[in-house]
């Protein structure tokens, strides 16, 4: 797809962040919503190159949207996990810039620059979304990278028009898990996420989050503070889960990243159904990580990763 189809729409997304929150708003106060887009002015201001923003108009709310790259390369999607913006996903990937034109929206419902509206995942909608959103960005067929909840978007797509698909690589993956373990995952981080939200002490983060990480920066203790202090992180929901009468027959072969240690999504039933609804031709198994995996935890498959966009 040539490059020059990829129109921007210059605005300044920020304009509003002084006015009152909308109803249901993900963020929890006006100083909560500041606070997450000083956070996000931080995340862009880290990454590497020119960077592009834009807005494109959905049925579901406007989607900000974050590029940067090679600007001649092909266009890869990347789609993000919950409450995780545009740019750190730009900075996740970052290794593919040199090679891709990297394209990373904003979910909307979540915290980030698109609109502040609850988002249902009933009807297929986040599929529907990234249908109108590819539109709205000249796309009729792209590579895709989803992480976590972004992975499930992917596979919606997939099932609702597996022609515009092209090279899927999932990363930790919503919707491939036939029942989540939710009764463990509130065990394990609901209490002490929620009194963390009265009580706040960064001390304490990568113990109460080290379900979810192992390896957690001083950014992600920062992200995580703000998240969970100041946002409605519980409300959201993923895609999902995908059956194989959900997937095309001819699906593409697919690369697919686990966690041995991830709580979300179990390695055993997880691994066990994606390989019966999916044509899986890579796979890898981070063997010491949780459900977000680290910079060093990844930085072995990059490599892989590449070479599958590539070919």
């Amino acid at each position: 797809m040539e490059q020059s189809l990829l129109r921007t729409t210059k605005i300044d997304t920020r304009r509003n962040q002084s006015h009152p929150l909308p109803k249901n708003s993900v963020y929890r106060s006006i100083e909560g919503r500041e606070e997450f887009q000083a956070y996000y002015d931080k995340s862009l201001s880290l990454l590497d190159g020119d960077v592009e923003t834009s807005v494109h108009a959905t049925s579901f709310g406007t989607t900000h949207v974050t590029s940067m790259g090679n600007r001649q390369a092909k266009p890869l999607l990347i789609l993000p996990g919950m409450s995780i913006t545009g740019p750190m996903m730009l900075d996740f990937f970052a290794y593919l810039a040199k090679d891709h034109w990297l394209i990373a929206p904003d979910l909307v419902g979540q915290p980030g620059r698109s609109a502040d509206v609850p988002f249902s995942m009933k009807n297929n909608a986040y599929g529907k979304w990234l249908i109108e959103l590819m539109d709205q960005l000249h796309l009729e067929k792209a590579d895709i990278a989803g992480a976590s909840f972004g992975g499930s978007i992917a596979l919606e797509m997939l099932k609702l028009a597996p022609k515009r698909v092209d090279k899927l690589a999932l990363v930790v993956t919503a919707g491939v898990t036939p029942k989540l373990p939710y009764l463990k995952i509130y065990a394990k981080l609901l209490l002490s996420w929620l009194a963390y939200r009265f009580v706040p002490n960064k001390a304490i983060l990568p113990t109460i989050a080290r379900p979810l990480s192992r390896h957690l920066t001083p950014d992600n203790i920062d992200y995580l503070d703000i998240i969970i202090r100041q946002t409605a992180f519980w409300r959201h929901r993923p895609a999902g889960p995908f059956f194989k009468n959900d997937m095309p027959k001819d699906i593409a072969p697919v690369f697919i990243v686990f966690a041995r240690n991830d709580i979300m999504f179990p390695y055993d039933k997880t691994r066990a159904h994606a390989e019966r609804i999916l044509n899986i031709g890579h796979e890898f198994v981070l063997e010491e990580s949780a459900h977000m995996p680290s910079d060093k935890e990844m930085a072995p498959i990059h490599n892989e990763i590449e070479a599958y966009f590539k070919t």
